[in-house]
C-alpha cells in the first residue's frame, strides 16, 4: 500500500496512479505506519454504493491526512478513534 505524495498535495495509491514528475514516494512500511499504526492517513472503504461518498477507495485511490478529509468523503470505520 505504498503511496505517492503529489506536488499538488494529494496522497494517492501508488498501485493505482502512475508516477509523475515531482512525486515523493512513501514505501509500504511508511505508508502502513502512517495509516494503520498512527491512523493519520485515512481513506474510504474499498467499495461504496453509487452516490455515497466519493465512490470508495477502489474508484479513486486517494488518501487524506486526518483532519483534511473532503467533506463528501466517507472515511472507513477502521480509522475511527
Amino acid at each position: 500500500m505504498a503511496v505517492r505524495l503529489r506536488a499538488d498535495g494529494r496522497v494517492l495509491c501508488a498501485a493505482m496512479h502512475p508516477e509523475k514528475p515531482g512525486d515523493a514516494y512513501l514505501d509500504d512500511g511508511l505508508a502502513y505506519w502512517f495509516s494503520v499504526e498512527l491512523r493519520l492517513l485515512v481513506t474510504e472503504p474499498m467499495d461504496l454504493p453509487e452516490g455515497v461518498g466519493r465512490g470508495g477507495h477502489g474508484q479513486h485511490g486517494e488518501w487524506w491526512w486526518r483532519g483534511a478529509e473532503p467533506e463528501d468523503a466517507v472515511i472507513d470505520e477502521f480509522y475511527a478513534c
